[in-house]
């Protein structure tokens, strides 16, 4: 009874504690402010690291600057026979014998000295062929890409195609190698190997589909070294000076359809020429007999590369022939390639007008023998037929020069070009502005 009268007596103070209710408003302004705070602070955090992160990373671990190469033009000497001033003093008798008329009962051949040669000296003389062969190919790598294809059964497999290269400059930097582009054209990861065997990933630089050319870079302290400490490059030679019909050419890389291996002959013609898209090259065929799919450099008796053999332009009856693309005309191309450097294209094909040509009337110039459509050539009118005679007020007087001369421009810049067109016996001059296009491929 006491208990209950105690509990009665504290009933006043017995209260319910309930939940305080929630205002949902409220949180979702809370949540909304706080996530676009968050967003606002992280894109501030991103824009600062965007513009502090190059200028810090350059005063952390400073980047070579990387240099610009050059390939030098080498002209080679004309031999010379040096006069002695003994031999410049003659007796008088010598000078009578000579100048006496030749006795026509003794015959020519007799005067020819006979030289006795052994198979020893045949031997000899593709051994030192053969030497010279495998000092080239020191600056050679093996050039490996990987791409991965489907089957029948849609069963995925990896295909690897290999082709030769050639080392041929550096920046500093990256190392710079020649090779085949149409092997190559969908391999998704590159491999190099040089001579001593090291293994290394390329990545590709640029490439140009006229001359089925492909320039790769791997660091440069990826590449071997000689006994002088030196990279080994193979030298680029000139294939208009120095380069006759007749002279001995090797043929290295795979020149017969399969790796490592040489062809020996000699050249057979060195004038035709290969008009292509705003360039023209010169063709070197050769008398050895090698692979339709040949590909890989034609180097002569100083072990010069001379030309990059491309089979495409062969004549149908002479598909097996061995023919390259000099290197004089590639010079350039693989310098611009290398240094990344913008091309341009006008979007002609262009022939040189001969000196019969000219006798006939013909004007001098470069020759318009095709326009590609949509060029920059054709949007101002440019037709085929017409006769480029001057480039921005210079008079050019050939194809070659015209080329030349567009090499200094860049994309988008405008040219002034006057042509000359037929109209009946006489040739009506037009002038028009072009702004040159970027070349892609």
């Amino acid at each position: 009874m006491e208990k209950k009268q105690e509990n009665d007596d504290y009933s006043f103070m017995q209260e319910q504690i309930k939940k305080r209710p929630i205002n949902k408003k409220r949180l979702v302004k809370r949540a909304f402010t706080t996530g676009a705070l968050a967003i606002m602070f992280g894109t501030i955090a991103s824009l600062v690291f965007f513009l502090l992160e190059p200028v810090l990373t350059k005063l952390v671990s400073p980047k070579e600057e990387k240099q610009t190469i050059s390939l030098p033009d080498i002209t080679l000497p004309e031999e010379v026979n040096e006069v002695l001033p003994e031999d410049m003093i003659q007796d008088q008798q010598e000078l009578d014998e000579k100048d006496k008329p030749a006795d026509p009962e003794i015959p020519i051949m007799s005067s020819i000295q006979k030289t006795d040669l052994e198979i020893e000296d045949y031997q000899k003389l593709h051994g030192k062929l053969s030497e010279l062969a495998e000092e080239t190919k020191e600056g050679m790598v093996t050039v490996t890409g990987l791409s991965s294809d489907v089957d029948w059964f849609s069963n995925v497999y990896e295909k690897k195609s290999s082709v030769s290269g050639i080392m041929v400059a550096d920046n500093g930097t990256d190392l710079f190698i020649v090779t085949d582009y149409s092997y190559l054209s969908t391999a998704t990861e590159i491999e190099v190997m040089f001579s001593n065997g090291g293994v290394y990933n390329a990545k590709e630089v640029a490439h140009d589909k006229a001359t089925n050319i492909m320039i790769l870079s791997v660091p440069v302290g990826a590449a071997p070294h000689n006994e002088d400490g030196e990279i080994p490059y193979v030298t680029l030679g000139n294939s208009n000076v120095g380069s006759h019909l007749g002279d001995i050419v090797l043929a290295i890389g795979d020149p017969m359809g399969y790796s490592d291996s040489v062809g020996y002959g000699v050249i057979t013609s060195i004038g035709s020429a290969i008009n292509t898209t705003d360039h023209n090259y010169k063709l070197i065929t050769t008398d050895i007999y090698g692979s339709k799919n040949a590909e890989g450099y034609l180097i002569n008796t100083k072990g010069q590369v001379i030309g990059i053999i491309n089979q495409k332009y062969n004549n149908i009856d002479l598909s097996n022939q061995i023919s390259a693309i000099g290197i004089s005309e590639l010079k350039h191309l693989i310098e611009d390639l290398s240094n990344e450097v913008e091309r341009t294209t006008l979007g002609i094909t262009m022939v040189e007008i001969t000196p019969q040509a000219v006798e006939n009337g013909i004007p001098e110039g470069a020759f318009v023998r095709k326009v590609e459509l949509d060029s920059p050539a054709m949007e101002v009118g440019i037709a085929a037929g017409d006769i480029i005679v001057a480039l921005d007020g210079s008079k050019m007087g050939s194809a070659a020069e015209v080329e030349e001369s567009l090499r200094k421009y860049k994309p988008e810049d405008e040219v002034p070009i006057t042509l000359l067109r037929s109209s009946g016996e006489e040739y009506k001059e037009i002038n028009v502005k072009v702004t040159l296009g970027l070349r892609t491929e």
